[in-house]
């Protein structure tokens, strides 16, 4: 019971005791308020966890796409270019087996065939450059998405996080 007043008794004993459970509700308040705030930290560091590997998985996907297709234009081009010069340069047919077994390679052929796997060659060399850049990329966004997880979390509990 309160000190005597001018106020009712019963106002004052009213008023000491929401006091009193104010003052001890607010730890449970606090602590409530903080795992809120640590749980929207960890959601929001996994949410860009993830849009940074859908990115990086569209990046992937699209370097891929871009590499089939220079492989196979490349082979469509270089095959009708190989056509070309052989049947410019096709010899008389042979007017027996053993004439065509002894027949010698046509240059034509042969440099035609050159020409291909050349093309063929500096079209792996694009994809695989394509893939290394895909790849690069995709390991700095998970690397940054990795940071920030950390960085949520140093926040959420309240440390500096480590470098």
């Amino acid at each position: 019971m309160a000190f005597p007043t001018n106020v009712n008794d019963q106002i004052t004993d009213s008023v000491s005791q929401v006091n009193t459970k104010v003052l001890g509700d607010a730890p449970a308040i606090a602590m409530g308020n903080l795992f809120q705030a640590t749980a929207q930290a960890l959601s929001n560091a996994a949410h860009n966890a993830t849009n940074n590997q859908q990115q990086s998985n569209l990046t992937q996907q699209a370097s891929t796409t871009q590499g089939v297709s220079t492989l196979l234009s490349v082979d469509t081009a270089s095959a009708g270019k190989a056509t070309q010069n052989i049947l410019d340069a096709a010899p008389a047919q042979p007017s027996s087996p053993a004439e065509a077994t002894m027949e010698q390679p046509n240059p034509a052929i042969q440099a035609a065939l050159a020409a291909e796997e050349a093309a063929m060659r500096a079209a792996m060399e694009k994809v695989d450059q394509a893939t290394a850049a895909a790849n690069a990329a995709a390991q700095a966004a998970m690397a940054a998405a990795e940071a920030e997880v950390d960085a949520a979390m140093a926040a959420a509990v309240g440390r500096v996080p480590e470098d």
